[in-house]
């Protein structure tokens, strides 16, 4: 909150105090003095019309700070479009559907349970992301690297992966991973992959190209460690 928003916000409370007040006034008075008529009804004017400003204020306040927030979001949300690298990048809770994150540098992420659906990650540097349980269905995943990252419990169901970098990354688990995902000869794999797992899990899809299940670094030639060579 602004400073100009804490000011408002302890002004309204005070004029919230002395509107319950005036009102309880009034109120004992009619109670006691009903003689005193007038006097009541400009007490119980005033203390009405206090509390009636501090609804108007504290809808100005909430809608202040709703604007604030907006602008502070789409401010983010512009800097990551345009954003060649953004290193340790994690959303923070921020949706962000619709980003086109291909060709960008996310080295080292931080996308633990993100919603990537769809997402367009073509190209995308994701060494040593943290990807536990992220949603990545159907997303666009073609020549990612994703180098020493973490996609434990992760979900690439459909997901596009030819030519993808998963040398030394953590793809085994106890939950299907890459049910109906398409790969190619150039997909690399970790050398420690359940073969048969993921034979299981493709085989819904056909794969493109010459894909060979014993296939294992160094026999990638798209792939050498961690950098692109192909």
């Amino acid at each position: 909150m602004t400073v100009s928003g804490q000011v408002l916000l302890a002004v309204l409370g005070l004029l919230g105090v002395l509107g319950a007040a005036g009102a309880i006034f009034a109120w004992r008075m009619a109670v006691r003095e009903p003689e005193r008529e007038p006097r009541i009804e400009v007490l119980a004017g005033i203390g009405g019309g206090l509390i009636t400003g501090i609804a108007v204020g504290v809808s100005a306040l909430f809608l202040e700070q709703a604007l604030e927030e907006s602008q502070k979001y789409a401010t983010w949300r512009a800097n990551v479009e345009v954003a060649d690298s953004i290193p340790g990048f994690t959303p923070g809770g921020r949706d962000i559907s619709g980003i086109n994150l291909s060709g960008k540098s996310l080295r080292d992420a931080d996308l633990k349970g993100v919603n990537l659906r769809k997402a367009q990650l073509r190209d995308t540097d994701l060494r040593g992301a943290e990807l536990q349980g992220a949603e990545m269905q159907g997303a666009n995943l073609i020549g990612a690297n994703f180098f020493e990252a973490d996609l434990t419990g992760a979900h690439l169901d459909g997901a596009q992966l030819e030519s993808a970098n998963f040398t030394r990354a953590v793809v085994n688990g106890e939950e299907p991973i890459f049910v109906g995902a398409t790969v190619n000869s150039l997909t690399c794999w970790p050398a420690d992959v359940d073969t048969n797992k993921l034979k299981r899990e493709l085989a819904p899809r056909p794969w493109v190209g010459d894909f060979h299940w014993g296939q294992r670094l160094p026999n990638c030639t798209l792939w050498s460690g961690n950098e692109r060579i192909g």
